[in-house]
């Protein structure tokens, strides 16, 4: 169980696990057994949808009869038969873009990798933060503008999203955006290298070919997981939920599955006041399929109010969501150019809801920073599947670190096994504090931003938007 080099192994073993694969329904039975193994009574979810996927040598895209080397499909967006789709090129700038202008074209978009401020997605509990900014794909594919759907409405062809300011290895196979239904266009990313010479292919309108020859599988199944480990104290009717998910691209995300099995196998072995919750959530990379609102680990908290919601049996007084345990750091040197591991650590996001878990946490956390670093969700997102624990008002801590490659289908060794067991040990004493004696009101209130938080977050994100 505690050796963590084997399940990264494991992971490598498996290679991507996107939503209800093959490869992600082993790993979701590997942890199924190795509950059971621990004497839990394994409890199953199940989810069905119609699955999108499509395989590397069935996306290319050639522009004037030369082939363009493409980073990724994007996924969910639509299909082409195998020969592809042909028409002109037409350039679209801008946030708002005028999609009919591409009617019976194929639009080519830049997309930023936009360095967002630290300020503009978190907030603080101590006027500090663990970072300046972030730069990461998954926020520039979310933010960039680009309406599938609308494209699809106003008859474009198909769609090639360009990166810019993300260098080609970063760009390489992520799975973005994640967070959308099935757009019923075909979308494909190209990357930087290729950038102006796309550009300047659609200011010219030449003729491309756009091949996504993607499969959609109608009844495709996966399971959430949640096992339950009875508290044997005055307070056994308050409950501890430990979240995690299941579906990834690589060794890092996700594989909070090490962390959530530790932390049963100690809730197994010794008695503790508090009842544990542990909740194996399916569906992070495919949330319209689980849930129409929040992360995935919301269907579960809708399934299951007796588990979890105030005046049930049984009712949550604290949480915590474990997920990217271990990350490298990898960016782009500066000497060289390439990028790659940089031999450093990826600087730690860890939210705390409640001032007192910020106290907390910072009194027991030991990973990247020894006395951690704990931030409050900013007013508009909390990031990772912490988020449902928070909008239930559930006091929690959760780990959601945030490298390049999160969402990248690699194999490649991004894992620190020093810094996961680290993070691991420290997510076992927070689990022995919020499941032992004391008392709940310790853990604090989460207090929710109020419509005027909301839309003066808003304003800011959008003016620094509108600026990049």
């Amino acid at each position: 169980m505690t050796d963590y080099a084997a399940r990264i192994r494991r992971l490598h073993e498996l290679g991507p696990r996107n939503s209800a694969t093959s490869a992600h329904r082993a790993l979701i039975e590997d942890v199924a057994q190795d509950l059971t193994d621990l004497g839990y009574q394994v409890h199953r979810d199940p989810h069905s949808f119609e699955r999108w996927e499509v395989s590397p040598e069935n996306v290319a895209l050639t522009v004037a009869g030369r082939a363009v080397k493409l980073s990724s499909a994007w996924p969910y967006s639509g299909e082409t038969p195998p020969e592809g789709v042909t028409a002109p090129l037409v350039l679209l700038r801008g946030r708002r873009k005028k999609w009919a202008n591409a009617a019976g074209k194929i639009a080519v978009v830049e997309m930023r990798n936009i360095d967002v401020p630290s300020s503009l997605l978190v907030d603080t509990w101590d006027g500090t933060y663990p970072f300046d900014s972030i730069a990461n794909p998954v926020v520039g594919s979310e933010l960039g503008g680009t309406d599938l759907a609308k494209a699809c409405a106003a008859g474009v062809r198909a769609v090639i999203a360009v990166w810019r300011d993300l260098p080609d290895g970063a760009a390489h196979a992520q799975y973005l955006p994640f967070t959308r239904d099935y757009q019923g266009i075909p979308a494909v990313w190209a990357p930087e290298s290729e950038a102006d010479a796309l550009v300047a292919a659609a200011e010219a309108g030449a003729t491309a070919t756009v091949v996504l020859a993607a499969e959609r599988v109608p009844g495709a199944t996966m399971d959430t997981l949640w096992a339950v480990s009875p508290g044997s104290g005055s307070d056994a009717h308050e409950a501890i939920l430990v979240v995690t998910h299941s579906d990834g691209g690589n060794a890092v995300e996700e594989n909070g599955h090490i962390g959530l099995l530790t932390l049963a196998r100690d809730a197994a072995a010794a008695p503790h006041n508090r009842t544990i919750v542990f909740i194996y959530t399916a569906g992070h990379l495919r949330i319209p399929a689980v849930t129409s609102h929040g992360q995935a680990t919301t269907a579960w908290l809708d399934a299951h109010p007796e588990m979890w919601s105030t005046g049930s049996p049984l009712h949550a007084v604290a949480g915590l969501a474990i997920e990217h345990l271990g990350a490298k750091h990898y960016d782009v040197d500066p000497a060289t150019g390439t990028y790659g591991p940089t031999g450093k650590l990826e600087p730690e996001l860890l939210y705390a809801t409640t001032k007192e878990l910020a106290d907390l946490a910072r009194a027991t956390w030991n990973g990247v920073d020894p006395t951690g670093h704990p931030v409050k969700p900013g007013a508009l997102i909390h990031l990772g599947e912490g988020e449902p624990l928070y909008d239930h008002r559930i006091p929690a801590i959760a780990l959601v670190t945030g490298p390049l490659y999160l969402l990248a289908e690699t194999n490649e060794d991004v894992v620190d096994i020093d810094l996961l067991t680290r993070q691991i040990d420290s997510f076992r004493r927070l689990q022995n504090h919020l499941a032992g004696p004391v008392a709940s009101d310790s853990f604090g209130k989460v207090k929710l931003p109020n419509k005027l938080n909301k839309l003066v977050a808003a304003a800011r994100a959008l003016r620094h938007l509108i600026k990049a």
